[in-house]
């Protein structure tokens, strides 16, 4: 018996080497230029495959003024990668049978009955009716018609004119509030006509709150943060973590980096107390470690030891093309790519991008972080850097490119 044992730990041991031996410097230096070209002033990365962490490293700082080093620990602003977890968070209700996702979303939320469509230009505009309601599958994959300024630049006056001009909108004290507000706005097209990226997840948080009876907030982290042992991904952190939260720079000119002026948006939002306000579209802080335990618990079927968050049948719903022969637009630029129920797919045209397998599921936030699981590769990536605006997508492309490139020689 114990000849048997210790073959076993020993195969282990050959197998954990072998992988371990792979040579990551590509994505090193990748990460490490982008420092040197003052792009970001530190990053963290992390790769797993067949479940072992085969990459998991920092560089820079996280603080310039400090210098604090960066960490694997380090905590970052993961905007619109929220949005993930929240739509998980909503087929879990699914799956409870408490809401259906071609349900009217008036069902829940009477004042998206009387809500009108706009037509013409912004010069000339006429509001139409609606030709259906929306559905709660309509907002999970953006053609509700809720949209944001940054898509539609030319009604920015009417996003203005609602106060919904902001992406992390803190001008309104609940969920449920701004999605009165938002039900009395025009849409920007007729429900499931084409993709609209906006506020239509922020519908979706105060659905969860109204559903569930519970603030987003604790939602979150009774049904997902706890199960899955997140321990640093919140929307507002503890005093005691927010030493942790890597500093929010910008680009003032080729050589320097420069904090965000808090009147122009006020990076400081995680650290603010007793907020009863929580961003489904982008609010959330995470670390590299809590967000690639999400990320294997969705790679896994939705188990992770024991731990049932989702089902695999919804998860197959969630990282199954919902928009058929369209695709996503994202800041006026249509996507090779296709899109799930709260995340973005790798077509066959898409895979030019970073060459990951056709159903591969990723998206990114706005301060240029990104994830990425290759199902067929048992691979995730988790890269992150913390800068604004969203200029280093095509960075983050190739750190997933090279990895999957490192990962498929023999």
């Amino acid at each position: 018996m114990n000849v048997f044992k210790n073959l076993a730990l020993l195969l282990v041991v050959i197998s954990f080497s072998s992988l371990k031996a792979q040579d990551f410097r590509a994505i090193d230096s990748i990460l490490q230029l982008q420092i040197q070209k003052h792009n970001t002033a530190g990053a963290v990365g992390l790769i797993i495959k067949d479940g072992v962490v085969l990459y998991d490293k920092a560089f820079g700082v996280s603080n310039l003024a400090q210098k604090t080093p960066m960490t694997p620990q380090s905590i970052f602003r993961i905007a619109s990668q929220t949005k993930a977890i929240v739509s998980v968070a909503c087929l879990q209700l699914v799956e409870r049978g408490l809401i259906q996702l071609d349900e009217p979303i008036q069902n829940y939320f009477p004042a998206f009955k009387n809500q009108k469509v706009v037509s013409g230009t912004p010069e000339q505009m006429v509001l139409v009716p609606l030709q259906r309601p929306i559905t709660i599958r309509d907002l999970l994959t953006h053609q509700s018609g809720i949209s944001s300024s940054d898509e539609y630049p030319k009604y920015a006056a009417l996003f203005k004119k609602f106060n919904l001009d902001k992406s992390l909108n803190n001008n309104f004290k609940t969920l449920a509030i701004e999605v009165e507000q938002i039900a009395q706005m025009p849409l920007m097209h007729q429900p499931g006509d084409r993709f609209s990226y906006g506020l239509s997840t922020n519908v979706i948080g105060a659905l969860i709150e109204k559903v569930s009876g519970l603030s987003l907030e604790v939602y979150l982290k009774k049904n997902i943060f706890d199960p899955l042992q997140m321990k640093d991904t919140y929307f507002y952190l503890p005093k005691n973590k927010a030493s942790r939260l890597v500093e929010l720079y910008y680009k003032s000119s080729d050589t320097t980096l420069a904090t965000v002026d808090p009147a122009v948006f006020d990076a400081n939002y995680p650290l603010q107390q007793n907020s009863s306000y929580f961003s489904a579209i982008g609010g959330l802080v995470s670390t590299t470690h809590d967000y690639a335990k999400f990320l294997s618990c969705l790679l896994n079927g939705g188990t992770v030891k024991n731990k049932k968050i989702l089902s695999k049948n919804l998860i197959d719903s969630l990282t199954t093309n919902q928009l058929g022969t369209k695709t996503f637009i994202f800041g006026g630029f249509p996507s090779l790519n296709n899109f799930g129920l709260g995340v973005g797919l790798t077509s066959n045209k898409g895979q030019v991008v970073n060459q990951a397998s056709v159903g591969s599921y990723f998206w990114g936030g706005a301060f240029n972080t990104a994830y990425m699981v290759d199902p067929t590769r048992k691979l995730i990536t988790v890269f992150f850097f913390q800068r604004t605006p969203f200029a280093l997508s095509s960075v983050l492309s190739s750190l997933e490119k090279a990895t999957i490139k490192i990962l498929d020689q023999k």
